[in-house]
């Protein structure tokens, strides 16, 4: 987990190269595809690299959405996270919804002050508390690890799995081009392997066993959209993927949708409302729960 933002610095520094070198471009202007493409995000590789700490880690007062589907013949999920963060210091809140299962819902809330954040639970989880409102220690972790916050959660798995077949193999780039108001798009072909191993989603055992290793190989469609001042502004990961009698379809996506304010952060109930939990211990308990509701 710790190593996760080194990998998104690869990637999307990747990315910014291109920007730089096209970003001057016609609307829809191509730069080059295949073996070009590749040797022209790596010419630049190390100075957009170190751009990109500035930008990615620094988008605040933002809002974002995710949405996640995935199919496995007849069984599938599907989900959307909204979030927001904003304020200095950072409040934040990450709401998660099953479009499967309207009562599989909840939304973590992380306020700028205090030493406490907050969940609230829907109906599918009620059994883990006598109130909705759940206060516990807040993680030690903060926002140093960009990546440890739900929000961004979907972002930093996709980025991981482009990351990772990019650095496997640099003819995973497709090409690239530029948009409107000077904006980039790159497109790549990731192996669903990669996506698997990336834990872009975590597949129970019964379905990652009847994986086979050419299904593996098969590419999931991948495009990253950058403003023009080289922030993330989506992520796109799609693929419909057939072999050993199975069917498999996919589609993941991250974009970033506004600014964020004081709004956006939910107001808390009286206190009469929040079952507490007081220490570690008891939210590690809380999560260990959590995690048998949700089946993960």
């Amino acid at each position: 987990m710790n190593k996760r933002p080194t990998i998104i610095l690869c990637v999307l520094g990747a990315v910014l190269a291109l920007t730089t070198a096209c970003g001057q471009g016609r609307a829809g202007t191509a730069v080059p595809k295949g073996d070009d493409a590749a040797t022209y995000v790596g010419t630049k590789f190390e100075t957009a690299m170190n751009k990109l700490q500035e930008t990615i880690g620094d988008q605040r007062d933002v809002t974002s959405e995710s949405g996640a589907y995935f199919r496995f013949d007849e069984k599938y999920i599907r989900s959307t996270i909204s979030s927001a963060r904003t304020g200095s210091p950072e409040g934040r809140v990450s709401r998660h919804r099953s479009q499967k299962n309207p009562d599989d819902s909840v939304d973590w809330y992380t306020p700028a002050e205090g030493a406490v954040e907050y969940a609230y639970l829907g109906p599918a989880y009620k059994s883990l508390a006598p109130t909705p409102w759940v206060s516990m220690p807040k993680s030690e972790a903060g926002l140093t690890i960009p990546c440890a916050w739900s929000g961004i959660i979907t972002a930093c798995k996709m980025a991981d799995a482009i990351a990772v077949a990019y650095n496997a193999d640099r003819k995973v780039v497709k090409g690239a081009k530029s948009l409107p108001e000077k904006r980039i798009e790159l497109a790549a072909d990731v192996p669903f392997g990669k996506f698997i191993e990336r834990r872009v989603e975590v597949l129970p055992a019964s379905i990652s066993g009847a994986i086979t290793d050419e299904m593996k190989k098969a590419p999931v469609q991948t495009t990253v959209s950058l403003n023009a001042d080289g922030t993330l502004n989506q992520i796109v990961m799609e693929a419909k993927i057939e072999g050993g009698g199975h069917k498999i379809e996919l589609r993941y996506d991250f974009r970033f949708t506004g600014k964020a304010t004081a709004q956006d952060l939910p107001k808390l109930p009286d206190a009469s409302q929040i079952t507490v939990l007081p220490d570690k211990a008891a939210k590690d308990d809380f999560n260990r729960r959590f995690a048998e509701l949700k089946g993960v």
